[in-house]
């Protein structure tokens, strides 16, 4: 088969794809020519973030986290599962020895340890003037957990306060109790398709988004309110945002907030289905004729043919891929069907939405969109909001 040919069959059974390449040039072998580095900046560019003015006690420039030898890449830094270490997870990347390597951060290192890929205890590491020193065999990865000086300053907490609601709807149900609640029940359409919802026993009573707390009602009782232009209070203090638990049934909703006079448009999403997709094949279903297995003997004149349903007999399009762009704040593997029964791999969410308050406001005015269920409420005073310079992922635009 030709390179045409197989390109166009695997457009024809996967759909469409979209790579990015570079042509890197470079002196002797590709080791000399750095190309890994060149490839992980091209696979994985560095994304700029923007922060409110702030007085940066670490001055207009600083490095977080530095290794000597460019031939060893960091490939995670993040919080221990369950220590206050930092992890961070190394790769020689030329296939060659490199000995004492130095990973040094913004404050010395004052203790250390290897771990494996479960962080997992593997043995003691090596500090010397705070830093930590480590050889890697070719192409080797190590992972290794680390504990660091105090910062010089530390940004102070954020405050968040969970805002007083009156529930009105159950929206989860436990294993076989339907008349637990309903997620996607509406009042005024009894015709609609409807019965499903959240699985209580997966359902927490408090969930922390980002350092916002949001508290949530009993599952298998009212812990959901609908939207229908309340005006709901806020508490009194010093805070500047809105932070919304909430999901939609019948689609992803637009709605408008308005707090004290001033309007903010939302789109909350589905509670239920996908919140990301790739291209997609649109099939249609074909009768076709059943083929006679090898060596089976003819059948008797007369016999009529044998026919058979295929549900992918024909490709008439292909679905756009789509990103939707609401934080998840939580998500359940599953739902529970009308019966109560579980639903596996039909997932659902709740999603954070963010308003901000204007000087002085002190209500907030809910949409007039039954659709909309809102878990909880809370209200935040964040001093500095970090926001990317780009998306983090892809728009799906072509």
């Amino acid at each position: 088969m030709s390179s045409a040919s197989r390109a166009a069959s695997l457009t024809r059974y996967i759909g469409h794809h979209h790579f990015v390449y570079a042509i890197a040039g470079h002196k002797h072998d590709w080791r000399e020519g750095k190309i890994p580095n060149r490839a992980a900046r091209l696979n994985q560019p560095l994304i700029a973030f923007q922060s409110s003015t702030h007085p940066g006690p670490y001055g207009k420039s600083f490095s977080l986290v530095k290794v000597n030898n460019d031939r060893v890449r960091i490939l995670a830094l993040k919080k221990a599962e369950a220590t206050d270490e930092i992890i961070v997870r190394l790769v020689e990347m030329n296939g060659a020895h490199a000995g004492k390597v130095r990973l040094a951060f913004n404050v010395p290192v004052i203790a250390a340890r290897e771990v494996n890929g479960q962080e997992q205890p593997l043995g003691p590491a090596t500090i010397q003037n705070g830093e930590l020193v480590a050889s890697f065999g070719a192409y080797e990865p190590r992972t290794f957990a680390l504990k660091l000086t105090p910062a010089k300053s530390r940004v102070s907490p954020l405050q968040s306060q969970p805002v007083s609601i009156e529930y009105e709807l159950s929206t989860a149900s436990r294993m076989g109790r339907p008349a637990d609640g309903s997620f996607d029940w509406l009042p005024n359409n009894p015709v609609a398709s409807q019965g499903r919802a959240l699985p209580a026993e997966m359902l927490p009573g408090e969930i922390n988004f980002a350092g916002i707390r949001f508290n949530l009602g009993a599952p298998a009782s009212p812990n959901a309110l609908m939207a229908h232009g309340q005006t709901i209070n806020l508490p009194p203090g010093k805070y500047d945002r809105i932070y919304l638990l909430a999901a939609a049934i019948s689609g992803d909703q637009k709605a408008t907030f308005r707090v004290g006079g001033h309007a903010t448009d939302l789109t909350i999403q589905e509670w239920t289905g996908f919140i990301g997709q790739w291209e997609d094949r649109i099939w249609k279903t074909t009768e076709e004729i059943s083929q006679q297995r090898p060596g089976a003997p003819p059948p008797p004149a007369g016999t009529p043919l044998r026919t058979r349903t295929n549900p992918y007999g024909e490709m008439t399009g292909i679905r756009p891929g789509f990103i939707k762009r609401a934080d998840v704040a939580w998500y359940s593997s599953q739902r529970r069907a009308p019966d109560g029964s579980p639903e596996p791999y039909a997932y659902s969410y709740l999603f954070a939405h963010m308003i901000d308050i204007p000087p002085g406001a002190r209500t907030l005015v809910l949409p007039d969109n039954e659709r909309i269920r809102i878990l909880a409420i809370s209200v935040a005073n964040e001093r500095w909001v970090v926001t990317p310079a780009q998306p983090l992922y892809d728009t799906l635009e072509r």
